[in-house]
């Protein structure tokens, strides 16, 4: 390991800036994939599930025969309307049901109008005492109202299938309608939820915690490189391989089609928190030894001395990490492969970037 570590730094003293752009190169090819990871976000809880469990399997097939997938729209009486049992509210309802059933993968719409309709011959009355009196007759009312009239529910049977792309489709689509219809709302205000909406607002905080997390994580590890090394310059030299290595796992990953979820989203500041370390070791390492040798000698030095160790930690935290392969959750797979690859990149990066780096950012001193 000695004897490859100076065979290395001899390399990366006479030609730095190949070295560097080698990584230039890699990096540009690999980021495609970013792109392609992004799109590839599964929010659904249910799909962290291994599918060849019987219980999975059971609801997967009840949702391919029957279309289980149920969401609600509650809706609010504000305004001049104060009881959903109003014929105006009703009317609305009856016509939002009508307009959702337009989409492909709305199966059904259930909602109090129906119960008033079934009650009345398919009319909904135009007073509301009428239609007290024929919700009294019916057993159904309560599954649609509150007890005190002041909350409704519309029912809506979809088959989704799960999917990331279809819940958050169908979501959107059912917003859109009820958006549309705004202009003969009599004041109701609305909220949607079951877990495909849930679903949806998942993806959405996958989306917001996975940036922020990461930026939260990059700029503290910065912070704390530079108060370590009281230099800008050198603090940053460190976060260049950490960088670079996120860019090469989540674009590999995306190559990969592996899928971002609840869990491997905490992947990027693991391995920006556990790979910034052997950066550490190799600027640190360096710039001591450059104090009583020249550049060449002293690169040679430090990868000589720090190649074995840094190899060594990096394989063995992703040893650590591949016991994660054998369980059975499949999102804990993907983090154990995200978190391998993430290590090893950083490795990659530590033994071959940043030296080179390094070496071309040393200006001072003996040569």
């Amino acid at each position: 390991m000695e004897s490859f570590g100076k065979h290395i730094a001899t390399a990366q003293s006479k030609h730095p800036w190949m070295f560097v752009i080698v990584f230039l190169v890699i990096t540009a090819l690999l980021t495609p994939g970013i792109f392609h990871l992004i799109g590839n976000i599964e929010p659904s809880i249910e799909k962290l599930l291994p599918q060849d469990v019987q219980e999975v399997r059971v609801m997967n097939d009840m949702r391919a025969q029957f279309g289980s997938d149920m969401m609600y729209i509650l809706i609010y009486p504000e305004g001049t309307v104060s009881d959903v049992r109003d014929p105006v509210l009703l009317s609305y309802m009856d016509t939002l049901a009508q307009t959702l059933l337009i989409h492909e993968q709305v199966l059904d719409v259930r909602t109090l109008a129906d119960v008033v309709k079934m009650e009345n011959d398919g009319v909904i009355p135009d007073s509301i005492l009428e239609t007290r009196e024929l919700l009294k007759q019916s057993p159904r009312t309560l599954q649609y109202v509150s007890a005190d009239y002041d909350l409704a529910i519309i029912e809506i049977r979809s088959d989704t299938g799960a999917n990331a792309q279809v819940i958050k489709s169908v979501v959107e689509s059912i917003e859109e309608d009820i958006e549309h219809l705004e202009i003969i709302n009599p004041g109701s205000r609305y909220e949607l939820t079951g877990f495909n909406a849930i679903d949806k607002a998942t993806f959405e905080i996958i989306m917001s915690d996975f940036a922020s997390i990461t930026f939260v994580s990059m700029a503290l590890i910065a912070v704390v490189v530079f108060f370590t090394f009281g230099s800008l310059g050198r603090g940053m030299m460190p976060m260049v391989v950490v960088m670079v290595a996120l860019l090469w796992t989540m674009g590999i990953a995306g190559y990969l089609n592996l899928t971002i979820t609840v869990v491997s989203m905490v992947a990027a500041a693991m391995i920006m928190g556990l790979g910034i370390d052997f950066g550490i070791h190799i600027v640190h390492t360096y710039f001591e030894l450059r104090k009583k040798q020249q550049k060449e000698q002293a690169l040679t030095s430090t990868l000589s001395e720090l190649l074995r160790a840094t190899t060594a930690a990096s394989l063995t935290t992703m040893a650590g990490f591949s016991a994660l392969l054998w369980g059975v959750l499949p999102a804990m797979k993907t983090l154990a492969i995200i978190l391998m690859m993430g290590i090893f990149t950083t490795l990659l990066g530590a033994i071959f970037l940043l030296p080179a780096i390094v070496y071309l950012a040393d200006r001072g001193g003996k040569k």
